[in-house]
């Protein structure tokens, strides 16, 4: 070590520098990704709790007018038949 120049000996200490600033910036890379997997996971949960939730919306929906369905059948068919005793009776 004690043979090298001037220029080597700051060419090292920038490459040292380098080297340093590349294993800070490496570990806060590594921080920023295992953040952003955990932020993933916790999205993707979440969007399937959403999913199963509409789902849930979904089917009541369904059920609910298929009810709405029958009951207006059954009041049209109630509207009929006192028509037709109405009409009955005025005869």
């Amino acid at each position: 070590m004690n043979q090298i120049t001037a220029f080597e000996r700051a060419l090292l200490a920038q490459f040292e520098k380098l080297a340093s600033a590349c294993e800070i910036s490496l570990k806060a890379s590594e921080g920023t990704s295992a953040k952003l997997r955990s932020l993933s996971e916790t999205i993707s949960v979440r969007l399937d709790q959403i999913e199963q939730q509409q789902a849930g919306i979904e089917e009541s929906q369904e059920r609910l007018l298929e009810a709405l369905n029958r009951q207006s059948a059954r009041m049209s068919s109630l509207i009929e038949q006192v028509n037709r005793l109405l009409n009955a009776s005025r005869k």
